[in-house]
C-alpha cells in the first residue's frame, strides 16, 4: 500500500497531496484496487460508469465502437492517467463506451463524486483534488482536439504528417517512439491497418520519415 501512496503521490490527480491526504481521500471515494488481464473490458457495455479508474501500472485504451462493431481508439492510458471521470458524473446508460486493457495492468477505482458529499468538502486536500481533475478534464479536451484535427485530414498521408508532427512538438525532437502498435495507430486515424502500413512505407521510400517498430524519425528537406 505504501509503494502505491508514493506512485499516487506523483500523478496527476493527487498532486500537491500529502500521503495522508492521499489516503484519507483514497478512503473517503471507497478506491479499490484490481488487476486485468490483456484484452480483458473494463467497464460493461449497457451500464453506466460509476466509477473513476486510475492506471497503476499496464496499459489500456479507451475504446469506442459503432453498431457494426467498426472500433476507434480515442485515447490511450499509461501509469498515472485516469479515465471514466466524464461518465461518471452522467445518469445515461454506456452503450459503446469501453476500456480495453492491452497490457496486464493494475487498476485503482474510486467513486469521485464522492467528493462532493462530503461535509469536509472545504478541507485543503478536496479542494485540491477538485482542483487538479479540472487541470486533467481541459487538458484531456486539448488531447481530443488534436485528435479531431488529425482524422478530419483528407488523405492518409496527411493524417500521419499531423500525427507525427504533434509527436514531434511534444517530445521537442524529430526523433521519437511511440506507444501505440501499428494496429492501435490505424484506430486512432480512423484509417485501415493496410493503407497506413503502405502509406508509411512510400514516406520511407521517399525519404520523408524513418521509422523502425515504434521509433520514427521526421526528415526535414531544405
Amino acid at each position: 500500500m505504501k509503494e502505491t501512496l508514493i506512485f499516487l503521490k506523483k500523478t496527476k490527480l493527487f498532486k500537491d497531496l500529502t500521503i495522508e491526504e492521499i489516503e484519507k481521500s483514497l478512503k473517503d471515494l471507497n478506491a479499490k484496487k484490481q488487476t486485468f488481464e490483456k484484452n480483458n473490458l473494463v467497464y460493461e457495455l449497457g451500464k453506466p460508469i460509476d466509477r473513476i479508474g486510475l492506471v497503476i501500472s499496464g496499459n489500456a485504451n479507451v475504446i469506442k465502437e459503432d453498431f457494426w462493431g467498426n472500433r476507434t481508439i480515442l485515447t490511450q492510458l499509461n501509469p498515472g492517467n485516469i479515465f471514466g471521470e466524464v461518465m461518471n458524473f452522467q445518469k445515461n446508460k454506456n452503450p459503446n463506451i469501453n476500456v480495453e486493457i492491452s497490457k496486464k495492468s493494475e487498476i485503482l477505482f474510486f467513486d469521485f463524486k464522492k467528493i462532493f458529499d462530503s461535509k469536509e468538502i472545504l478541507e485543503s486536500y478536496n479542494k485540491k483534488l477538485i482542483l487538479n481533475m479540472f487541470s486533467i478534464v481541459t487538458k484531456k479536451s486539448i488531447l481530443l482536439t488534436e485528435k479531431i484535427e488529425h482524422i478530419t485530414k483528407k488523405s492518409v498521408r496527411e493524417k500521419i504528417f499531423s500525427y507525427l508532427s504533434t509527436c514531434a512538438f511534444k517530445y521537442e525532437s524529430n526523433s521519437f517512439k511511440i506507444n501505440f502498435n501499428r494496429q492501435e495507430l490505424a484506430d486512432y486515424l480512423s484509417i485501415e491497418r493496410t493503407a497506413l502500413s503502405r502509406e508509411l512505407s512510400k514516406m520511407q521510400e521517399e525519404n520523408l520519415i524513418n521509422f523502425k517498430n515504434n521509433q520514427f524519425t521526421l526528415i526535414k528537406k531544405y
